[in-house]
Parts: C-alpha cells; sequence; structure tokens
C-alpha cells in the first residue's frame, strides 16, 4: 500500500515562453503536484499536520519562489517547481510529481501543452 498527497490544478502566474509575445506579461500555468510517502506517513493516524507536507505552506513557497521567475521553456519551468518542491520538503522518503500545463500555447489548433518531471 502506499500514501499519496495529489494537489491538482493550482493556477499560478510567472513569464513562460520563447517568443516575445509571451515574454512581455505573466501568463496563468497549471501546476499538478503528486508527493508519495514511501514510509508510513503518520498524519494518516495522528490526525496531525506536523507529521505530514502541508500543501498550503508548500503553494506558499512555490509562488514565492515562481513570483519573479521567467523561462523561455515548460521543460525548465518544471525543473525549477521540481527543484523547488525538493527544497520544502526537504525528505528521501517522498517521491515527487511534478506536471506543469500551459493554456493556449501560441501553436494553431493546440489548447494546452505539458510537461512532467516524476520519480514516482
Amino acid at each position: 500500500m502506499y500514501k499519496q498527497l495529489n494537489i491538482n490544478n493550482y493556477r499560478t502566474y510567472f513569464i513562460l515562453g520563447n517568443n516575445e509575445d509571451e515574454k512581455t506579461a505573466k501568463r496563468e500555468v497549471i501546476i499538478n503536484i503528486s508527493l508519495r510517502f514511501l514510509r508510513n506517513n503518520a498524519s494518516c493516524s495522528s490526525d496531525n499536520l506536523k507529521d505530514t507536507v502541508c500543501y498550503g505552506g508548500l503553494l506558499a513557497f512555490l509562488d514565492s519562489k515562481l513570483h519573479e521567475s521567467q523561462f523561455n521553456l515548460i521543460e525548465k519551468a518544471a525543473q525549477f517547481v521540481y527543484d523547488a518542491i525538493c527544497e520544502y520538503v526537504k525528505n528521501d522518503d517522498i517521491q515527487i510529481r511534478v506536471e506543469l500545463i500551459k493554456e493556449n500555447p501560441p501553436v494553431k489548433d493546440l489548447s494546452s501543452a505539458s510537461f512532467i518531471i516524476s520519480d514516482l
């Protein structure tokens, strides 16, 4: 049995894009995060926030890191988010999966593009 915390459809804003039009304003980016606990997650029995990863704190930390960030590529942005989550979690017993979704990229008839980094 595994235990996993999923954070779905978190919307945040930063500059993401390779062409000049995309670099003029922050755009909405959707982030999905999964945290898989390799050892027993004590919060399942303790019901105590200190025994798990506070997703509100994690998202506030990510926003502070992304606030002034700018990326040409979704791949680089995903790696940045993954690294920031590793910095926040500081726990080798948690595997991380990050998906970044860029809606309405400047490609004809494409509604979204995404990139995933995962050690799950």
